[in-house]
């Protein structure tokens, strides 16, 4: 399996780690959570899901589907690589919205709390479906048809761009962030979220 492969689905599975983390924070917003929410860490989840997708993550699918969108021949697996394209964007400007709303509550600007608990919902739960779309549809696709010179092609025109918080060294402004992703339990995150 190709190496951008391997990149995509380790990115798919941090993004779903950071995403259960996150849902861990945004819980202390509701009336019944004794947990006190860190907005400082809600906001550099936020800002990681904002930059690192959409510097690396998104244009390296972008760049594997423009080579293997031509090679489609099934009408319905075209139609969900048109969806997951689509999807880039509400994500990128579902992320904006709620960097600037979280970013208003840090400035105790008044927010309307259950309207931003829902609409935090909605985000997860398309982040959550989109990964698992692409999981299901886009990887195997791109594993059965493309071919090792795609891929080094590909790789070639990509600006290789290091994960700023998984990657190999983690940037200064990710390091509370790092520590609290690795440094939750998953069984916890799971029982206190749900």
């Amino acid at each position: 399996m190709s190496l951008l492969i391997n990149r995509l689905v380790k990115d798919h599975e941090h993004l779903l780690r950071l995403l259960d983390c996150l849902d861990h924070e945004v819980s202390g917003y509701k009336d019944e959570s004794e947990h006190t929410p860190r907005l400082w860490l809600i906001l550099d989840a936020l800002d990681y899901l904002h930059n690192y997708p959409d510097s690396f993550h998104h244009p390296l699918e972008s760049r594997l589907l423009s080579r293997l969108r031509p090679r489609l021949t099934d009408a319905s697996q075209r139609a969900v690589m048109a969806e997951v394209e689509a999807e880039h964007k509400e994500i990128r400007q579902f992320t904006t919205s709620l960097i600037e709303r979280f970013s208003a509550l840090s400035m105790d600007q008044v927010i309307p709390v259950n309207q931003l608990l829902a609409d935090y919902q909605k985000y997860v739960e398309l982040q959550r479906a989109h990964i698992k779309k692409e999981n299901r549809v886009l990887i195997p696709a791109m594993k059965a048809i493309l071919t090792e010179e795609d891929f080094k092609q590909v790789n070639e025109a990509l600006k290789v761009t290091p994960d700023p918080l998984f990657g190999s060294h983690t940037w200064e402004s990710y390091e509370n962030l790092y520590q609290f992703v690795v440094g939750v339990p998953v069984e916890q995150v799971a029982s206190e979220v749900h």
